[in-house]
């Protein structure tokens, strides 16, 4: 079988099951009935002088109804495995939902009357269904070919959730390299042979191992963060996708519930909930997340706006500031480890743990219209608590000095040219800057390179798990963001789950710098990156190594 065996065609195939003879009753099918039937490997004949640690495997499989022999006393630990057998395998292993009622295939050349591939009906469409398997044609499936060990390889690799490049030579190059990483790879075995029973046991164990490690490994969804987006809308942010046809979100203030509409994003991972027939007003606000393993719950202080003697124009009040400065925070910033400076940590127009006085502007009609800087002069009624600072492009910007209160005074120029004033009070508070939640991205990739025969590579933790960390004030910090002002978020950044090829050696080293700077050495495939914060939140990124 060549590369047209579509790519997640191969998928399915990862695990032989039953031969015709012992599956031609549908009832037999089932994998409870199997697992009640269950055998031990003794029963057979053909198993009494295997390797122990495989036939240790085979008795797992047995137990769980995965495996079964193509006889009473034979098990066929030599032969090849058929697609049909494939597909049943792999169904059972990753749990898939098998309708055992179907009997009408959608692939031509599988019948139910067949009685030698009819049995493999229900499981062949479960996995096509899955997204998992798919015919050699959009009619045909071919149940009786074999697999070689490359498809077997492509299809446990992809199964587990990891993308596989077939874009090299041959095409299953990094199928093979991967599933060797992961214990799946049958040992000694090119990705052109076909695959014997003896290889999905191999596979079939790890591919299971794994897939339920993951499972019971799962991260539980949780809030990322909440914000206001503007006098209506509220921002959801969870740390992965989920099913929006199965959450719901209800919004509160104190005893009054909101009516709203929900705008989930394109990857399902954060919702706008829109208030119908209302507006956000200043206060304290209840976001409950329902729908998901268990309830979500998280608060939101708007603030609100603040009218000027426009009725067009209005400032979004920027909430309470940390004290910075006087509370020496911004001493920590040495410029060194990847640190801004301190100078830089200091301007309002520059630091991270400044707040920017924002100006909404609306047309007659009452829409929302998109404008430039607008200030012309920003002060602050006390220097000493409220730093303040206008950028080049006409934006105003405040900083936390000490704790305490202070007004801030705003010369704006209308779209009409004309200067007016307005005045936003700004509350400094001592409670210490600390990062409150963290998200990064499941999975990066980074290039290898070869000196001396030895493959190393290096590169910034903060940017290539796109890491992104929110303050206990509200601000979010992205990428070589954390890594500046990390003096005062104390994210620490660890590599483990090192894994190598297991064909070439011992397994190289990763290390991480200060700055967030990754150096790995030899023989490494993939690790995992963790960011962890003080409060115990921790995200996580797979990192995969290119040649």
């Amino acid at each position: 079988m060549n590369k047209s065996f579509k790519i997640l065609a191969c998928s399915t195939m990862a695990f032989a099951m039953l031969t015709s003879a012992a599956l031609a009753n549908p009832v037999e099918n089932k994998s409870a009935v199997a697992v009640a039937n269950a055998k031990v490997s003794y029963a057979f004949n053909d198993l009494s002088n295997i390797d122990p640690v495989l036939k240790a495997k085979i008795d797992s499989l047995l137990s769980k109804g995965i495996f079964e022999g193509v006889s009473d006393d034979t098990f066929g630990i030599h032969l090849n495995m058929t697609r049909a057998q494939f597909a049943k395998v792999a169904a059972l292993v990753f749990d898939l939902d098998v309708d055992y009622s179907i009997t009408t295939s959608s692939f031509a050349d599988v019948k139910a009357d067949d009685p030698q591939h009819g049995w493999a009906i229900p499981y062949i469409e479960a996995a096509k269904k899955a997204g998992l398997i798919d015919g050699m044609t959009d009619t045909e499936f071919a149940p009786g070919n074999d697999v070689t060990i490359g498809q077997l390889d492509k299809v446990f690799v992809a199964g587990l959730g990891k993308p596989v490049n077939v874009t090299g030579s041959p095409w299953y190059e990094d199928a093979v390299r991967q599933a060797q990483a992961l214990g799946i790879h049958p040992p000694g075995k090119d990705g052109r042979a076909a695959a014997s029973r003896a290889d999905l046991v191999t596979a079939a164990y790890a591919g299971y191992e794994a897939f339920h490690k993951q499972e019971d490994n799962a991260t539980p969804a949780a809030i990322v963060s909440v914000k206001s987006v503007d006098n209506k809308t509220v921002q959801v942010i969870l740390n992965q996708p989920v099913d929006p046809s199965k959450v719901a979100f209800s919004l509160t203030k104190d005893t009054q519930q909101f009516s709203t509409t929900t705008k989930w994003s394109n990857d399902h991972k954060s919702a706008d909930l829109t208030v119908n027939d209302a507006e956000l007003t200043a206060g304290e606000y209840t976001i409950r997340v329902t729908g998901l393993d268990k309830p979500l719950t998280a608060t939101l202080t708007v603030s609100g706006t603040i009218s000027t003697n426009d009725p067009h124009v209005s400032i979004t009040n920027p909430g309470t500031i940390a004290n910075v400065i006087d509370s020496g925070l911004t001493s920590a910033a040495t410029g060194l480890n990847g640190f801004v400076t301190r100078t830089v940590a200091e301007d309002p127009t520059l630091s991270k743990f400044a707040k920017e006085i924002k100006f909404n502007v609306t047309n007659a009609a009452g829409d929302a219209v998109a404008i430039p800087g607008i200030i012309e002069t920003i002060t602050s009624s006390d220097p000493n608590v409220v730093k303040v600072g206008r950028s080049n492009d006409n934006r105003g910007y405040v900083l936390g000095n000490k704790a305490g209160t202070a007004t801030v005074n705003i010369v704006y120029k209308t779209n009409k040219g004309e200067s007016k004033v307005a005045s936003v009070t700004v509350n400094v508070k001592d409670e210490v800057v600390a990062a409150s939640q963290v998200e990064a991205d499941a999975r990066a990739y980074q290039r290898m390179t070869v000196s001396d025969n030895v493959y190393s590579a290096e590169f910034n933790a903060f940017t290539a798990m796109n890491l992104k960390v929110y303050d206990n004030y509200g601000i979010k910090y992205q990428k070589d963001e954390v890594q500046k002002y990390n003096f005062a978020l104390a994210v620490v950044l660890i590599a483990d789950h090192i894994v190598g090829d297991l064909d070439k050696g011992d397994t190289g080293t990763v290390t991480v710098d200060p700055d967030g700077t990754v150096h790995v050495v030899g023989n490494v495939t993939q690790f995992d990156i963790t960011a962890h914060l003080p409060n115990n939140k921790s995200a996580t990124t797979e990192i995969r190594l290119l040649p």
